[in-house]
């Protein structure tokens, strides 16, 4: 009977150990999972989503890696399009995992860009949480708007060219004036020379 039930043991002492074990790895998976999930994503937040190349907007960021109580904490670069594309600025970590930065927006044509931060570690890898992405607008140039014509002015006088009707009114109008003048001139002196009295005959 001892021997008979040794080997029975042995096997159930095998399947406990193994059961351990698992339950074991479970719960460190599951330490893992839940770690991850407490940690909060950085976020990027621009002054202006839209605008021209060469204007000046602020980034700002939060939940990033904050500096450690030594005082140790790589900088946030800033990068235009990509993470590996050109350097925009780099802004240290407060000790609220926020930072700030202004960037000036390079040469593009338009369409949208992204704004991406990215944040390394101590082994050089992705800070957790990161990188973090902030899309801009480059916007089509304004047009140049076409110069207003010219005010037209009247002026009474006949240019070369130009229509002659109201020098020729105007020369009418004189003309007619003169007349009426004249014709009243007349008139009164005539009207004169008939109310004045005949001279009498001296009787002799």
């Amino acid at each position: 009977m001892v021997r008979g039930s040794l080997p029975r043991a042995t096997a159930s002492l095998r399947r406990s150990v193994s059961m351990v074990g698992a339950a074991a790895a479970a719960a460190v998976a599951v330490a893992g999972a839940t770690a991850f999930a407490c940690i909060a994503p950085a976020t990027l937040n621009l002054s202006s989503a839209a605008g021209r190349p060469g204007d000046v907007i602020t980034v700002k960021g939060q939940s990033w890696q904050a500096p450690s109580p030594a005082g140790a904490s790589t900088p946030v670069r800033i990068h235009w399009h990509s993470p590996q594309g050109e350097v925009l600025g780099q802004a240290a970590v407060d000790t609220q995992g926020s930072f700030e930065a202004t960037v000036t927006i390079p040469d593009g044509p338009p369409g949208f860009y992204a704004i991406t931060g990215v944040q390394r570690d101590d082994q050089g890898g992705d800070a957790p949480g990161t990188p973090s992405r902030a899309l801009f607008e480059i916007r089509s140039p304004t047009a140049v708007p076409a110069p207003e014509p010219a005010a037209s002015t009247f002026t009474p006088t006949a240019e070369p060219g130009g229509s002659s009707f109201p020098l020729a009114l105007v020369t009418g109008l004189g003309a007619v004036g003169l007349l009426l003048f004249a014709g009243g001139f007349v008139a009164v002196t005539r009207s004169r020379r008939s109310e004045s009295p005949a001279p009498e005959r001296v009787r002799s």
